[in-house]
């Protein structure tokens, strides 16, 4: 028994998992990809969605929390809109709008939002690490080894990254924002310091060459006049970030911003990830 999948905008991820579904002998529709070569679409969108069992929309769900994500296609598709067409379906998607959760959960859709799973944020640190390091080693005139990194917040994405640093003979340390972080940190035997360490001047900012940003608030402003001109800073957080850009714009900081970087590298990957979630949700539909 196949089940009917519709896979509604988002950027190549979701179009690669069209095809793995396709694989599988599972019936895709692809809507909002026009502008990829070879690509046709067969009907309107609110057609597809009415003939489907599982709609598949996109992560992130908005980047304007107007219209949906669809950066391979010249159509809008609004937030608003999309609701409507939606009932007792199963929907996929991430950072989806609380709002549209509700709404979709009063018409008795099944909502997973992959955002709010564990796993999927866990597995999602892996390539931000890695792109985090390939980003470094492009825009650094010294090598790793030896370096003295500071990265700032150690949850899934900050534990990964010092991870993976630490084992490139970084000498890395961490900015810890809690308890747990704290002991989390000790666990695994690294260094550890608070931001008011930074603040009271107990620890200098101009001894690290790389800084590491991870943390959605912002923690440095004037502190960042003490860095080193040479030194490197990332900042990986959304908004309202952690780094802060006017104090960057005026001290001419070697700066980054490096954000969404999952999707920007990691296509395959992510698209084999959600595979493996469809297919658990293929089987029970099969079971029933």
């Amino acid at each position: 028994m196949s089940i009917n999948f519709c896979v509604l905008g988002g950027d190549l991820r979701n179009f690669f998992l069209a095809k793995l579904l396709a694989k599988e002998k599972q019936e895709v529709k692809l809507y909002g990809f026009e502008k990829l070569e070879n690509f046709k679409e067969c009907e309107k969108y609110d057609k597809m969605i009415l003939s489907s069992d599982c709609i598949i929309l996109p992560i992130p769900f908005s980047k304007d929390n107007r219209y949906l994500y669809m950066p391979f296609s010249n159509k809008d598709i609004s937030i608003q809109e999309i609701g409507c067409y939606l009932e007792n379906k199963t929907v996929f998607g991430g950072n989806i709008p609380q709002e549209l959760k509700e709404e979709l959960h009063r018409k008795k859709n099944q909502v997973i939002d992959f955002m709010q799973k564990e796993e999927f944020a866990i597995l999602n640190a892996i390539p931000t690490a890695e792109a985090t390091i390939e980003i470094i080693l492009k825009n650094t005139k010294k090598i790793l080894q030896n370096s003295n990194c500071l990265i700032m917040g150690f949850g899934r994405i900050g534990k990964v990254l010092t991870y993976k640093l630490k084992g490139l003979s970084a000498k890395v340390t961490c900015m810890i924002t809690s308890e747990v972080e704290k002991a989390w940190a000790i666990a695994y035997g690294y260094t550890t310091i608070t931001i008011k360490n930074i603040q009271n001047n107990c620890t200098k900012l101009k001894q690290y060459d790389i800084i590491i940003n991870t943390i959605p608030k912002i923690i440095f402003k004037e502190e960042l006049k003490e860095i080193k001109k040479e030194t490197l800073v990332i900042d990986l957080a959304s908004k309202p970030y952690g780094i802060d850009r006017k104090i960057v714009e005026q001290e001419k900081v070697n700066f980054i911003e490096a954000l969404g970087l999952p999707r920007k590298i990691s296509t395959n990957y992510f698209s084999k990830i959600y595979e493996r979630n469809y297919k658990k949700y293929i089987s029970i539909k099969q079971k029933k």
